[in-house]
């Protein structure tokens, strides 16, 4: 089924090389592929499409994306100007007059279009296909329209499962594309594949209002022991099979810009348990405190089943439960999967800097309601019962 897992990501990455038309007699050389198919997921009530645009410059000359549409069944999008530079990641040195605002392609190098498709409010079916056009400007200043064989969108829903915790919390860095989604824009190679493993983890935290401001802490910033999520039970959020753990990996110092252990693919997770809960279909649960962890690889495990506690080792900057779902047992090396929970209450999004090395400073919190089958919106405050 590996192999299986490999052809499928040729796949996406092959079959979208459009022929140009006929009008166009000087074709611009930019090739786009995506990291993978796309599957819908409801956050906050609405349905939503999640995927990555890779384009390569294969020719000498640079090229300027004037604007870039999508459309998804009667769902139209139009992205340019700002909008569409924040989409965009360059990779290597971005132009250094621009910075990283550019929506320019220089020869010979390659950006990612990172797309957050909002199809509306309800679980309609999503479209079978996205259909995309790249409208760009070359350097000797003549316009070029690429339209691009259709993106297959995945005909399955998302995963549903339990709560990972209990009481309230905030979902942090949630799937979203702002300019500090770190989780959704974190692709990584492996084996000469590009993974992004993260799409669609959750940083959870606890808050707690100190000296008139939410914090995720009181007491001594440097201590462990003083967050207030720090040594909560993790539960499993399906029935399954451990696949992979690590316990006793020491826990790092609170928002001290250090590392217990040097990092690497192996050890980012820190302490963690993965479990398998169906074919290809892997959750990790991790930074967890050492010496908490109460699973082997082998064991079984049950809805609600208590794995281990919150704690703060592995890539972590202060005590949180770091949980996503991906199609491989890796913490980094996978596609990430949609999933929903079966129940709890939300907030809207919270402005929040949840990937700041340090404190994380967070903005107003709306009421709650409540969801069922559903994902929380970016940095949403959110209770499991």
């Amino acid at each position: 089924m590996a192999f299986a897992r490999l052809v499928l990501l040729a796949f996406a990455a092959a079959a979208f090389a459009h022929p140009a038309a006929a009008s166009d007699s000087r074709p611009p050389q930019l090739r786009a592929t995506f990291l993978a198919f796309p599957a819908p997921i409801v956050q906050y009530g609405s349905t939503k499409l999640v995927y990555e645009m890779l384009v390569t410059n294969f020719s000498k000359r640079s090229y300027v994306f004037d604007s870039v549409e999508a459309k998804a069944a009667a769902a139209q999008f139009s992205f340019s100007g700002t909008a569409l530079a924040g989409m965009m990641a360059h990779l290597g040195p971005w132009d250094p007059v621009a910075g990283p605002e550019s929506r320019t392609i220089a020869a010979g190098k390659s950006l990612v279009v990172y797309f957050l498709l909002d199809l509306g409010p309800g679980k309609a079916p999503p479209p079978t296909a996205i259909e995309h056009t790249l409208h760009v400007i070359g350097d000797d200043g003549g316009t070029h329209d690429i339209p691009l064989r259709p993106l297959p969108v995945m005909d399955e829903k998302a995963i549903v499962v339990a709560p990972p915790l209990r009481g309230v919390w905030i979902a942090g860095d949630a799937v979203n594309n702002g300019a500090d989604a770190a989780h959704r824009k974190t692709i990584l190679i492996t084996d000469g594949g590009a993974w992004l493993a993260q799409r669609y983890a959750i940083d959870w935290v606890q808050i707690q209002k100190v000296d008139g401001a939410y914090a995720t802490w009181k007491g001594a910033e440097d201590r462990n022991e003083s967050y207030f999520c720090y040594d909560q039970p993790i539960y499993s959020v399906a029935a399954g099979k451990v696949v992979g753990m690590a316990d006793g990996l020491p826990e790092n110092v609170p928002h001290s810009g250090k590392y217990a252990v040097e990092l690497n693919f192996d050890n980012a997770g820190g302490n963690h348990v993965v479990v398998e809960i169906a074919p290809h279909r892997y959750v990790l649960y991790a930074h967890i405190k050492p010496g908490t962890v109460r699973v082997k690889v082998g064991d079984t495990v049950g809805v609600g089943d208590v794995l281990g506690h919150v704690g703060n080792s592995g890539s972590s900057a202060e005590p949180h439960l770091h949980m996503h779902i991906v199609d491989h047992p890796s913490f980094l090396a996978g596609n990430g999967l949609p999933y929903e929970f079966t129940a709890f209450e939300a907030s809207g999004p919270v402005e929040a800097d949840v990937s700041s090395p340090g404190a994380i400073s967070f903005g107003p919190i709306g009421p709650q309601k409540p969801f069922t089958g559903d994902y929380p919106a970016n940095n949403a405050e959110v209770t499991f019962r």
